[in-house]
This record gives C-alpha cells, sequence and structure tokens, in this order.
C-alpha cells in the first residue's frame, strides 16, 4: 500500500530550473537512495521544448559497478523496445560524473493509483477496462519477447516485474508498460545471478519465487494477477505480512473470480485461469495468444476498440480543479527502490514555465521494484499460506506487512522479520 509521510511544502522543488546537459529540469519527481527522478524538457530553438523524465544515478553510486552495470542494462534493453504500449527511453549518458537515463514522460497515472480510487471512489472497473489493459499489456509483451538483437540473436526478456505500479495509463487513456530495471534478458544473462531472486512477492509466479527457471511464461502468469486484481478489485496473494504473502505466492493457489465476485463472465474467467495456471505448459504460451482471445472475447461482447473507456475512468477518478488544472502524480517508472514520489502535482495541459507546478503536497513512498530475496525458501518448495484474499484498499490506507517503505532504512524491519536469509540491495 501507498503511505504518504507529510512535509512542509517549498514553493519550488529541489533541482526545479537546473541545467543538466542538454535538458532543463522543472520538477523532482522522487528521490531514493540510489537515484533521483525528475521531470525536465530538451529545449531548442524558436520555442522548441519537450517534456521527458530524466532519472539521474547519484555520483557517489555512479563508480560502483554493480550499480552502474545494472542503470546501463536498464538502458540497453529499454533502448532496443520501441513500442506504442512500452515506455520510450531514448537518451543514456553520463554528465559530471552522473549516469541518466531520459524517457518518455507520461502524464497520467499508475494502475496500481487507479485502482486504490477506484476501490475509494466505489467504482467497479470491471470488464472492459479489464480487457482494454489486458490487450495492451499482451500485445506489449508479445513484442518484447520476441524482440531480436541486431543480428538476430533471441533478447529472450522476462521482465520479471509486471505489477500495477508498472503499469501507465495517460489522461487519453494510452496504457504503457514501464521499469525494465530488473530485466533478464541476453543482454544480461551473463551476469545473472543463481539463487537470487529479483521482484515483488505478490506478482511472482511460483517458479520466480521458488528460484526455478525463469521464461517468458513468468510474465503472463504476472499479468494474470494484474488483470485478476483489475477485474475482482481484490488482491490475489497480497497478505498481512511479508512471509504469508511470500508463502501465498508460492502455493499459487487462486480462487475462481466468479468465487469472489458474483457474475463474472465464464470466458474471461477462462482466460485468466489459463494465465494463472501453476504449471507453465498449462498457461498461455506467448503473450499474442492471451492477446488473439481477449480480442475474440471483446468481440462477442460488441466493445469498440480504443481507450475511450479508460479516458473516460481518468477523467472521472482524477477531474480537473476548479481553476481547470488535472490533478495527477506524474506517472514515473517504479524502480526507484527506497524512494518517494514528492506528492500529486497538478499540472497545466503545456509546459511553458520553468516550474509550471503548485507546491507538492507531501511524500508518497513507492514500492521497492529491485527487491533481492535468498534463501526464503528452498528450490522448487513451497509453504503453507494463511489468509483470504483481501479487497484493495484506498489510497490512504497502508496495510501491516507493505513492501513500501519510504527509505532505504526502513527496509530493515522488514528484513528482521524474515531473519538473515533475506536482504535488500537497492539497485536503482
Amino acid at each position: 500500500m501507498d503511505r504518504v509521510d507529510m512535509v512542509t511544502p517549498s514553493p519550488v522543488a529541489p533541482g526545479a530550473d537546473e541545467r543538466f546537459g542538454k535538458y532543463r529540469i522543472l520538477q523532482r519527481l522522487a528521490v531514493g537512495g540510489m537515484a533521483h527522478i525528475f521531470l525536465a524538457t530538451i529545449d531548442g530553438p524558436d520555442g522548441f521544448s519537450k517534456a521527458c523524465v530524466i532519472k539521474r544515478i547519484l555520483p557517489e553510486y555512479a563508480n560502483l559497478e554493480p550499480f552502474s552495470r545494472m542503470f546501463a542494462d536498464e538502458a540497453k534493453v529499454a533502448a532496443l523496445l520501441t513500442h506504442p504500449n512500452i515506455v520510450q527511453v531514448f537518451d543514456f549518458g553520463k554528465i559530471d560524473g552522473q549516469y541518466y537515463l531520459a524517457m518518455e514522460w507520461i502524464q497520467g497515472q499508475s494502475l496500481d493509483r487507479i485502482m486504490r480510487h477506484a476501490a475509494a471512489a466505489s467504482i467497479p472497473l470491471g470488464n472492459r477496462v479489464t480487457v482494454d489493459v489486458g490487450l495492451a499489456m499482451s500485445d506489449a509483451l508479445s513484442y518484447a519477447h520476441a524482440k531480436t538483437l541486431s543480428d538476430g540473436t533471441p533478447l529472450k526478456l522476462v521482465h520479471r516485474d509486471i505489477t500495477p505500479g508498472n503499469v501507465l495509463v495517460s489522461r487519453d487513456g494510452i496504457v504503457k508498460l514501464a521499469d525494465f530495471g530488473i530485466v533478464k534478458s541476453s543482454v544480461n544473462l551473463e551476469r545473472t545471478v543463481a539463487g537470487v531472486v529479483k521482484g515483488k512477492y505478490a506478482y511472482m509466479s511460483p517458479e520466480q519465487i521458488t528460484n526455478r527457471e525463469l521464461d517468458h511464461r513468468s510474465d503472463l502468469y504476472s499479468l494474470g494477477i494484474v488483470l485478476y486484481e483489475l477485474s475482482t478489485g481484490r488482491r490475489l496473494f497480497k497478505r498481512d505480512t511479508m512471509e504469508a504473502t511470500i508463502v501465498a505466492a508460492s502455493q499459487g493457489d487462486v480462487p475462481a473470480p466468479s468465487q469472489v465476485s458474483p457474475g463474472f463472465s465464464p470466458e474471461l474467467e477462462r482466460i485468466l485461469l489459463k494465465l494463472l495456471a501453476k504449471d507453465q505448459d498449462a498457461r498461455y504460451q506467448t503473450a499474442r495468444e492471451v492477446h488473439d482471445d481477449l480480442e475474440r472475447f471483446r468481440g462477442t461482447q460488441h466493445w469498440t476498440s480504443g481507450g475511450r473507456e479508460l479516458a473516460t475512468l481518468m477523467a472521472t477518478l482524477f477531474p480537473p480543479d476548479d481553476r481547470g488544472r488535472v490533478s495527477t502524480a506524474v506517472a514515473v517508472p517504479g524502480s526507484m527502490p527506497g524512494s518517494t514520489s514528492l506528492g500529486s502535482t497538478r499540472t497545466p495541459t503545456g509546459i511553458s514555465s520553468p516550474s509550471p507546478f503548485a507546491p507538492p503536497e507531501g511524500v508518497q513512498a513507492l514500492e521497492p521494484s529491485a527487491l533481492v530475496v535468498t534463501g526464503v525458501l528452498p528450490r522448487g518448495t513451497t509453504g503453507t499460506g494463511t489468509g483470504p484474499t483481501g479487497l484493495i484498499a484506498p489510497p490512504a490506507e497502508q496495510a501491516a506487512g507493505s513492501e513500501a517503505f519510504p527509505w532505504g532504512l526502513a527496509a530493515a524491519a522488514g528484513v528482521a522479520a524474515v531473519g538473515s536469509a533475506l536482504f535488500w540491495l537497492f539497485v536503482a
């Protein structure tokens, strides 16, 4: 769950209107132990200005090989991917000893925040929103999983972090997959450490959380969890404690959606349960198969294509204020372990001034993305889970045992609960 720690607002966010190479920093969006994320522009002649997001590693970590190498790997993989449903990375470099990534700016919300606000407003998201998100995500994953290098070598990409926090929805209803910070691919395959599990517990496949061999079908399972929660309004494996969540995810016992949401569509239920099959061979084998089945289901419902339904939902959940400004927590990729997002900002329709934002209203913790687990469960084993599937909580709630921490040191409290076999490695 998100946790909000209020701070004294300042009229100008730290780092505002700073020159950083060819970029002009407008607003710091998120801060963390290893990197900062900024809203920036690239300015040109005759009033040209294009907004972007800058992810900048701190200088003290730039010379530490594990961190700079992972940052570079993220850039290499993301730069290979050009798809309308994937957040674009278009620049990577080093300025004054600071590595940075420049990526597409999505003015919108994460799916996680959309789900929480919908729950708070008692607005069911329903099958149509689920199918629209599923179609976009399966199209993005189909493209990414099939991607090859310039010489034809398969990229063998596994995202490993398909979560509601890494699915962004723009105000016009466009769905984007973000955050390739812990991706596994042929680019970094030789540096993948055996015995180390990366991801978020509640969205891991059984093979991922029990440290078995992974392939692209693990991403499909994680997508199934996201769509299950989106369509039913209930968490699937999230429990009150970290340990219980790990056990529930490792077991992979999935209640039929119709059991938790009476009247659920039988065909959509079939699709979700096939995505969530424990046995990899019983799942969909490719994201394209998922997309085709969702497309066929949409055809039976006679829904129009496109993001109109999502755009309407965004306008309903995040309406303009009395001055016509849109309230939006500017969507940024989630790989900021130990980070905080600088509240919600109110963004005008264009970027025409050095600091076009109201003061931040608070500090909101982001869920750690580069979680490293060793020894929690022996390879290929499971435990016994307890606790019912819970409702998705409104934005203000913070569940006990949440994976969200405001700073890196706070994560130590969660580590102690599992013992020395569990530790955090902040890598972004």
